[in-house]
């Protein structure tokens, strides 16, 4: 199989540059080939039937196109050649698929933290407590108590106004106590209907501790071993009615440490920390791992004794505060989900969190702020047509990050406020980027059998598609003259492209040009809402307003739409005027066609 030389390789990456379609057409074909040999390479030393194999050189073939792209986009020639360079992305994709379809849970190497869902799915079996209309255990329970031991003002208030709660807190001071009234505490367990039903075995007791980490405990709030154990207890009193001893310390120290074991790295990593799920004091000097000893019967246990005593315990929850704020926020204010959506995802984000997370927009149980406060261009539409959208979005962006061509139909709006086609046509695009401007999002790229960029509005695009050939590979994108390529670390300024193309407007390439524009020095807000930072003041002049008085005025440069301009200058009226004689002219004649209609 003959592959191109480097050399080669060298020219057609300066054409593709250019522009230049037939160039890229090579090097895909080119690397189309490397990328199937790559894939049947690592199949060969597998033993699996001939149908397996064909299947499986199908998906690690997409893997390997993608870390293709991915060398494409980032490829410098400065730092070696393309085919090596290309060859590490490629190799590195097909890895991570192979291992993804071969071995799934990645048990070759240390368990990672990310796909370690198991555990933190079961531990949703212990759901949190639930609230019911008469009067049962509330929400949280566990919290509430522990937050009057911690002297909350807030939890005073909350406990005060609840009998039931009340005496469960002062169970929860009476097991805190050393020298606890042991009378007391049996009378108050009876009068609860709280006795000894029996013991939990080691596996759901690591649940219940997992748990408990989770909602009592972060970066602020630590736990101690005996008072992770005393929340245990008054976990099982309040979830189960159930007061159960707790382990003795060397089976609890265990099941602490196997926890840690299972959820964090096998040793403390130099650069950083992040793949902790459960920290403790002393846990950058591996405290815990050098201790420990394999028990007797099996390496993979914990031997009995062996175990630390751990304080400063605290779940490290998957957001941050400050992260969980913007989550929060940007769902709050997004236009593109509806009431129920935002309040469904916020109270999924709202339950990775700890007790002690407060935010205003959400109370706990439900949404404070009201969602149809927001209005954008996605908020009035059906859902039928939000969903359209995002899943247009989704295939757009797939395609965009694989270089790859789609086919749609675009529509626009009735009578009827329906979406209908404009015709039957199918479009077909090979998308550069996307991008939202003023609330709308739009695909720019090639239009099939045209030399210009088009834009496209997304929420206006249905049936979209990524355009695959009769073997079912995707067809890669086509090249034309344009700064914006998405291929070789592509230098575009969406900010700088968006603030030329007025409205996204389609112009040729002379209609973009240097206006100039006089504007008060007060009005530079109307400049910077739609040409962001893209603009320059170039001279001062003064000249007299309406009864006489001199007034100064700024000169501001900005490039952008000869045609759209137009339009612009009118919109804003009095605030701006063109300074530049043909814009004038033809701002002129655009107010003497308004003059006909409205005289």
């Amino acid at each position: 199989m003959n592959y191109l030389t480097d050399r080669e390789i060298e020219v057609l990456i300066s054409d593709i540059k250019a522009g230049n379609n037939d160039a890229w057409d090579d090097i895909c074909r080119n690397f189309d080939r490397y990328i199937h040999e790559c894939c049947w390479k690592r199949l060969r030393k597998f033993d699996m039937s001939d149908t397996f194999r064909m299947e499986l050189e199908e998906d690690l073939y997409i893997a390997g196109w993608q870390g293709f792209v991915s060398a494409i986009k980032n490829y410098d020639p400065e730092n070696g050649k393309l085919l090596t360079y290309a060859t590490y992305y490629i190799n590195g994709e097909i890895s991570k698929e192979l291992d993804l379809q071969l071995n799934p849970l990645g048990l070759t190497e240390r368990p990672r933290p990310e796909k370690k869902k198991s555990v933190e799915t079961e531990s949703r079996v212990i759901s949190r407590i639930s609230i019911d209309e008469d009067g049962g255990i509330p929400e949280n329970v566990l919290s509430y108590a522990l937050m009057r031991e911690k002297h909350s003002d807030e939890a005073e208030t909350v406990i005060s106004g609840d009998e039931n709660l009340s005496r469960m807190s002062e169970i929860a001071g009476l097991l805190r106590d050393e020298k606890v009234n042991i009378k007391a505490l049996e009378q108050l367990f009876s009068e609860n209907g709280i006795s000894d039903l029996g013991s939990y075995s080691n596996e759901r007791t690591t649940l219940q501790i997992l748990e408990i980490l989770k909602q009592t405990t972060d970066e602020k709030h630590t736990v101690s071993k005996d008072e992770l154990k005393r929340l245990l207890r008054l976990y099982r009193i309040w979830k189960y009615g159930n007061n159960t001893s707790v382990p003795v310390d060397n089976t609890f120290n265990r099941i602490v440490a196997e926890v840690l074991l299972e959820l964090n790295p096998g040793e403390y990593p130099d650069e950083n920390d992040r793949d902790y799920r459960i920290k403790y004091d002393g846990y950058t000097e591996d405290r815990l791992n050098k201790r420990i000893k394999p028990d007797r019967s099996s390496s993979q246990k914990v031997g009995s004794g062996s175990a630390p005593v751990l304080n400063g315990l605290h779940y490290v929850h998957p957001f941050t505060y400050e992260e969980t704020d913007r989550l929060i926020q940007l769902i709050c204010f997004s236009d593109m989900l509806s009431a129920k959506e935002k309040e469904k995802l916020i109270g999924k984000i709202f339950e990775l969190t700890g007790k002690y997370y407060t935010t205003p927009y959400w109370d706990g149980k439900g949404i404070m702020f009201n969602p149809r406060a927001v209005h954008g261009r996605f908020t009035g539409k059906k859902s039928s047509d939000r969903e359209m959208f995002v899943e247009s979005l989704k295939t757009l962006q797939c395609a965009v990050n694989n270089l790859a061509q789609v086919r749609f139909k675009f529509n626009r709006y009735n009578e009827d406020h329906e979406l209908v086609p404009t015709n039957e046509y199918m479009h077909e695009l090979s998308p550069y980027h996307l991008v939202v401007y003023h609330d709308n999002y739009y695909c720019i790229g090639l239009k099939k059998g045209d030399s210009r960029v088009w834009h496209y509005r997304v929420d206006l695009m249905t049936d979209v598609e990524i355009v695959r050939d009769e073997e079912g590979k995707i067809i890669p994108v086509e090249l034309t003259e344009f700064e914006g390529l998405p291929i070789f670390n592509a230098t575009w300024d969406p900010e700088k492209y968006m603030s030329e193309h007025l409205n996204m407007a389609y112009d040729k390439p002379g209609d973009i040009r240097y206006i100039r524009i006089k504007i008060r020095s007060t009005d530079y807000t109307i400049i910077h809402d739609w040409f962001g930072d893209h603009y320059e003041k170039v001279d001062e002049i003064t000249a007299a307003d309406d009864k006489g008085n001199e007034i100064r005025y700024d000169i501001v440069k900005v490039r952008t739409s000869a045609s759209m301009i137009v339009h612009w200058a009118m919109q804003y009226g009095t605030k701006v005027e063109i300074m530049d004689e043909e814009i004038r002219k033809l701002i002129w004649k655009e107010i003497i066609r308004m003059e006909k209609v409205y005289v």
